[in-house]
């Protein structure tokens, strides 16, 4: 016979008493204190958490539209506006271009007509459509967010045709 079975023998009666009364409140209320306290832990790490995480998207983002911005940025600096969004606009469509190659031939025409119409709008432009009443910086403001959506509309097909990698991992 082991030493626990022993113990348990010779102090039965022990384990038969009743506890003290009020015991089991005391009992219930440090339980309750220590589960209020994991609670309000859980909480803090979560809000914690959320925080992280709201912080390193809008990180991701900023850092994402910098780059984008940068360019546009040159371009709206540049001499001649016009021209530096069109170069910008040719080279996301010869990168277009590249990225449908493996396209059945109508879809990829089909995208291609789709570039070309935003490339030949840009090309065309609407200045004369601004009012000549109209201060120079605010015509240089529509006339660049023209372009730059221009660019963004080019930049958005590029993005739908680049192979996305696979998500997940190896499990």
């Amino acid at each position: 016979m082991n030493n626990l079975e022993k113990y348990i023998r010779e102090n039965k009666s022990l384990f038969d008493e009743e506890p003290e009364t009020g015991h089991f409140e005391r009992l219930q209320q440090k339980m309750n204190r220590k589960s209020g306290r994991i609670k309000a832990l859980s909480w803090g790490i979560s809000i914690a958490a959320m925080i992280a995480i709201i912080l390193s998207i809008g990180i991701i983002v900023q850092r994402q539209t910098g780059k984008q911005k940068d360019g546009m940025v040159a371009c709206e600096n540049a001499v001649d506006m016009k021209s530096c969004y069109l170069k910008k606009m040719n080279v996301v469509a010869g990168q277009i271009a590249a990225l449908t190659k493996n396209l059945e031939d109508l879809d990829r025409q089909q995208v291609m007509i789709e570039v070309q119409m935003i490339i030949d709008q840009a090309h065309i432009g609407f200045e004369s459509e601004i009012p000549e009443e109209l201060p120079a910086i605010k015509a240089k403001a529509i006339l660049s967010d023209y372009y730059r959506q221009n660019l963004e509309g080019l930049e958005m097909i590029k993005k739908d045709l680049t192979p996305q990698p696979p998500k997940g991992g190896a499990g």
